[in-house]
C-alpha cells in the first residue's frame, strides 16, 4: 500500500471529523468508524479507541438491543457503556500472533456528532502478526467503510476495509 492509499485514509478520516461539527443530526456524506489500536513492549497490553458517528452508534445500539438510548444523559451511562462494549466486542475481534485476544471497555467520550469509545486488551508480551475482524455498522449500511489503524512499538500501519470485506491482518 503505497502513497495513495495514505491519502485516501486520510481523506476519509478528513470527512469524518471535519464534518462533524458541519454537519446537521442524521446527516453525513459517507459511512465510517475509525479503530486506532496502539501497542508499546513496555505498556504489554493494547489500547483501542472506536471512533464512529454517534447517530450510526445509536441506530446500532437500537437495532441491537430494541431500545433507545442517549449519548447525552449521565444517568445512561452504566448501561450505555454495557452495551457499548457489547456491540463492539460482537462487531470487532483482534487475534494477536494467531490467538483471539479479549478487550475491555473503559470510557467513552461524545463531542458533537462522533463518538470516541475505548477500550484495553488483556496483557501482550510482544506482537509479530495483529489481525483484526470489522464489521462495526456492516449491519446498517452496505457502502459502510472501516479504517484501520495499528501502532506497534511505533510502526504505523494502516488499511480500510469496505462491505462485505471484513478481515486484514498486519506483521511487524
Amino acid at each position: 500500500m503505497g502513497g495513495i492509499f495514505h491519502h485516501i485514509t486520510f481523506f476519509f478520516s478528513f470527512i469524518l471529523f471535519v464534518s462533524l461539527g458541519k454537519s446537521r443530526k442524521y446527516d453525513h456524506p459517507i459511512y465510517v468508524s475509525v479503530i486506532e489500536i496502539t501497542y508499546s513492549n513496555s505498556g504489554k497490553f493494547a489500547s483501542i479507541t472506536c471512533k464512529t458517528f454517534s447517530d450510526d452508534f445509536k441506530l446500532a445500539l437500537q437495532n441491537q438491543y430494541h431500545k433507545k438510548e442517549n449519548f447525552d444523559n449521565p444517568e445512561n451511562i452504566k448501561n450505555i457503556s454495557s452495551e457499548m462494549e457489547g456491540y463492539i466486542k460482537k462487531h470487532l475481534q483482534l487475534k494477536i500472533n494467531g490467538k483471539p485476544i479479549d478487550f475491555v471497555f473503559t470510557n467513552y467520550k461524545k463531542d458533537g456528532n462522533a463518538v470516541w469509545s475505548y477500550f484495553k486488551t488483556n496483557p501482550v508480551n510482544g506482537i509479530s502478526k495483529f489481525e483484526v475482524t470489522d464489521t462495526i455498522f456492516y449491519e446498517l449500511y452496505s457502502s459502510q467503510i472501516g479504517i484501520v489503524y495499528i501502532t506497534v512499538n511505533g510502526n504505523r500501519k494502516s488499511n480500510r476495509l469496505t462491505n462485505p470485506e471484513s478481515k486484514i491482518a498486519f506483521d511487524f
